[in-house]
């Protein structure tokens, strides 16, 4: 089994991390791979639809390395914080461009090999746990649409500081315990 991480968190060893990496753990992956999107050369979508036309994506930049680790990956755990009422902009960046993972209009079927399962984690500073709901959904229903055999959620509430989940033993449980759904083939 393989697993990735996609932390796109700006604060590195920050809360989205911590969580990240603790799902990773218990995937039952022997090595992981994290990508920090903030760390990476990643231009936004072009809407250029050369994705639709030759199936994959004509900017050449690190977002290759996040495909090819997709493509090569059973688990794929993505992070965010929720920054003025919505995911954090590495986040946006990301899910746009794997807007390539979808053929032509008008099905938009996905490219991703079936079987892959997800994980999204939301961090948030807020305690009020209902607060970014509809956000929420609509990130996992948009990493549903991009064809991975279901998205489990991880929302911690209520942190600020860097990397204080590790204090909060409920939260790093529940990591713990999606890892290993995430890991049971």
């Amino acid at each position: 089994m393989k697993a990735i991480g996609i932390v796109c968190s700006p604060r590195k060893h920050g809360n989205s991390d911590v969580l990240v990496k603790e799902i990773l753990k218990f995937t039952g992956s022997e090595n992981f791979e994290v990508f920090y999107p903030n760390e990476m050369n990643i231009r936004g979508c072009q809407a250029c639809y050369s994705c639709k036309k030759q199936g994959k994506c004509a900017v050449k930049d690190d977002m290759q390395e996040i495909y090819e680790g997709i493509e090569q990956s059973d688990v794929i755990v993505f992070g965010t914080p929720i920054y003025m009422a919505g995911t954090a902009a590495q986040f946006k960046l990301v899910l746009d461009r794997l807007f390539a993972f979808l053929g032509p209009a008008p099905k938009f079927e996905s490219r991703i090999p079936k079987g892959k399962k997800a994980a999204l984690v939301i961090s948030q500073g807020y305690e009020n746990v209902k607060e970014y709901e509809t956000h929420i959904n609509q990130m996992k229903e948009a990493l549903l649409s991009l064809g991975f055999d279901g998205v489990e959620v991880l929302q911690a509430p209520g942190l600020n500081e860097l990397g204080e989940a590790v204090r909060h033993d409920d939260l790093m449980q529940e990591a713990r315990k999606i890892g290993q759904a995430l890991g049971q083939a």
